[in-house]
């Protein structure tokens, strides 16, 4: 009986929506001959598989290659009002260094403790996902080079591929090529980008572009991405990046705005951009019919499934390809066929609503949020929520709060590189020439080790122990590398000391006396209410001119009931408007009326990645992101925002908010200052 509910409660995972993390290896910096020696045995075996030569006009893999959007060439069809699109959100970093890990003893821990992960190390879960789940299903769709599929995977995942399985990296370009495959990729790695500085996300979108264009593989005007993060953050930067069509989850919008469930509007405008929501019911008075045949992890498609869903790559040991799952998914799509339906892609599909005359309409406010939004809280399960089976394992704010201290970390040795080659340290013969060369070098591969870092699945959605070390291991590796680059350039300096402003991307060199901070003890301008396993204390103190610094600390616990780790603060809501920076949109403040919204769940969960929210009537809560990551919770039958942390370690922990009587631009700016761009002292 145990057992059978071990699996059970395991498998639930198999339901679950999304991908984790991996290694965070040096990419390829040029593709070798083997590369190319695969696209021709690659073009090979599709065209004896009854390709008709149809690629005969692809660009080998070279380098030297200039990113390109994909084009629309095929002749629309004003006749055509049946469409079926389908979305396969692959993730190479599901299961965040595989399915083992070491202790610091050097014994092993496996996932669920089942004996059958020994040796699947983070390589053989990546391999796994490429050769049992992508693969079959890149196959299927060559044997049908009409029907038209978007595959969505990270930047990551190409570079693997080029390394380790040239093959299908070959096939899926020549799909991509051809105008098959609608290439989608929106981040280098899986990251939580709505929870992070923009500056991570716009130096991961050009490391993705980069790796498309020397992979001459044409990126699709279309944009989903891990667990379905969207809002309208992402909305607007994806435009601004040269995007065209953002995908909105159905469930994450139902969410927000519940009386449109099932009969969404065929496009949508947003941010300059196109919107569509999918996978869900369509307005049939447009005069159009469009079917999902997929919207789901591309890794759930072509394996098992079990009473509970398909089997995903926590079971890879037990889960290879299943020929038969992938001919019962031909099928269906012969049938939608045979019904009609024109079986393409998302920018084809959108190509021809717009050919047809379909006006979008204004979308209404969209809150951040991921694409399970009701079973996950929206973000909550990754700032904060608990997760099951292994809840207990889960440290959801020392992932995160981590996260940022190394992008901060980070961010800074970037200036101090910067700065050293506006010296003329680029140059060649400049005296400093060498410690530039690898100080960019070095700063490039922090960058990446942050993505990798930064991904879903060290906190979320059921994160084993294994997956969630391996962010706070990532944490710890950028904090000491970041410390011995920026050691070197102080020292080249011939100074003791450097400040770093990030606002300004200043650097000066000297040598400061740093005078601890003098906390001035004052009464609390209003009350808040502290909910927790243990006892919390709240403390108050002076932070300005109508600024108050709250600190929140938490004792050790050794409580042997507790299921959850249960603490939190609640602020109070003054008015029935919410004030927030979305996610990317760091220099502005959205502001949205609940009225105008229709909650499924009379509550929603927010990122806040500046940390900046308002609680009505001139008053602002900023919580230091250094010390709490939480997702800020807003109950509309409540008068109150809060922040939950169900995964609080046993050993206490300090949170601490800046509380602002201030108005809109002042508050901003501190959010900015204090979260996003603040000046560092080494």
């Amino acid at each position: 009986m145990a057992s059978r509910f071990l699996f059970a409660a395991l498998c639930l995972l198999a339901a679950s929506c999304g991908g984790t993390e991996a290694t965070a290896p040096t990419p390829s910096n040029a593709v070798d001959a083997a590369v190319d020696a695969a696209v021709d045995a690659g073009d090979a075996k599709a065209d004896a598989a009854g390709d008709s030569g149809s690629d005969s006009a692809a660009v080998p893999f070279a380098s030297g290659c200039t990113l390109t959007w994909q084009a629309e060439t095929a002749p629309i069809d004003p006749k055509q009002r049946k469409f079926a699109t389908a979305l396969f959100h692959y993730n190479l970093e599901y299961v965040i260094g595989g399915l083992e890990a070491s202790l610091a003893d050097g014994s092993k821990k496996r996932f669920g403790e089942v004996a059958a992960n020994a040796g699947w190390n983070n390589e053989k879960v990546e391999d796994y996902i490429i050769d049992q789940t992508l693969k079959p299903i890149l196959e299927m769709y060559n044997q049908h080079p009409t029907w038209g599929v978007d595959i969505e995977l990270q930047a990551y995942a190409i570079e693997v591929m080029a390394k380790r399985h040239p093959q299908t990296l070959a096939l899926l370009q020549k799909m991509v090529q051809r105008g098959q495959v609608s290439l989608i990729s929106f981040h280098y790695a899986a990251q939580l980008f709505l929870a992070f500085s923009r500056e991570d996300q716009l130096r991961s979108l050009d490391a993705t572009k980069a790796v498309m264009a020397q992979h001459c593989l044409p990126l699709s005007t279309a944009v989903f991405n891990q667990e379905g993060q969207a809002g309208e953050g992402r909305q607007r930067l994806l435009v601004e990046q040269g995007w065209k069509i953002g995908v909105f989850p159905k469930n994450l919008w139902k969410y927000q705005h519940k009386n449109d469930d099932g009969h969404w509007w065929p496009l949508y405008s947003s941010e300059g951009g196109d919107l569509i929501v999918g996978p869900g019911g369509l307005d049939k008075s447009a005069g159009f019919d469009l079917a999902w045949s997929f919207f789901d992890d591309g890794e759930l498609r072509a394996v098992e499934k079990t009473s509970v869903g398909p089997l995903n790559p926590y079971f890879a040991p037990k889960a290879p390809t299943s020929p038969a799952r992938v001919a019962e998914y031909e099928a269906d799509l012969l049938n939608l066929e045979k019904a009609g339906f024109r079986i393409t892609r998302i920018a084809d599909y959108v190509r021809h609503l717009k050919a047809a005359g379909v006006q979008a309409k204004p979308a209404p406010p969209l809150l951040d949020g991921t694409w399970q939004a009701p079973s996950t809280n929206s973000v909550h399960k990754w700032l904060g929520g608990m997760g099951i089976p292994f809840g207990l394992d889960e440290q959801d704010n020392a992932v995160r709060s981590g996260n940022t201290r190394a992008h901060v970390e980070v961010s800074a040795v970037q200036v101090m590189v910067d700065v050293l080659a506006k010296s003329g340290a680029n140059q060649p013969g400049h005296p400093q020439h060498s410690l530039w060369l690898s100080g960019q070098a070095k700063v490039a591969e922090l960058w990446r080790l942050l993505w990798h870092a930064e991904v879903s699945d060290c906190s979320g959605i059921n994160p084993w122990w294994g997956e969630v070390q391996w962010g706070l291991n990532l944490n710890a590796q950028i904090g000491k590398e970041a410390k011995g680059l920026r050691d070197q350039l102080i020292a080249a300096s011939g100074k003791p000391m450097a400040r770093v402003d990030l606002a300004a991307r200043t650097v000066d060199y000297g040598q400061w006396s740093e005078a601890p901070a003098n906390l001035k003890p004052v009464e609390a301008p209003f009350a808040v209410t502290l909910t927790g396993d243990r006892p919390l204390t709240a403390k108050w103190f002076d932070a300005g001119p109508d600024s108050y610094l709250l600190q929140i600390d938490a004792t050790p616990t050794d409580c042997e009931a507790c299921t959850y780790w249960d603490n939190a603060v609640a602020f109070p809501r003054f008015e029935e408007v919410i004030r927030y920076s979305p996610g990317l949109i760091e220099d502005q403040v959205r502001e949205v009326a609940l009225a105008d919204l229709q909650l499924s769940m009379n509550e929603f969960y927010l990122p806040l990645a500046n940390g900046l929210i308002g609680l009505g009537k001139g008053w602002w809560v900023i919580k230091v992101l250094k010390t709490v990551h939480l997702a800020a919770h807003v109950p509309a039958a409540q008068k109150q925002i809060d922040f939950n942390d169900q995964t609080a370690p046993r050993q206490g922990f300090h949170w601490e908010f800046l509380v602002l009587k201030q108005n809109q631009v002042q508050a901003l700016q501190k959010a900015q200052t204090v979260n996003i761009h603040p000046t560092v002292t080494y």
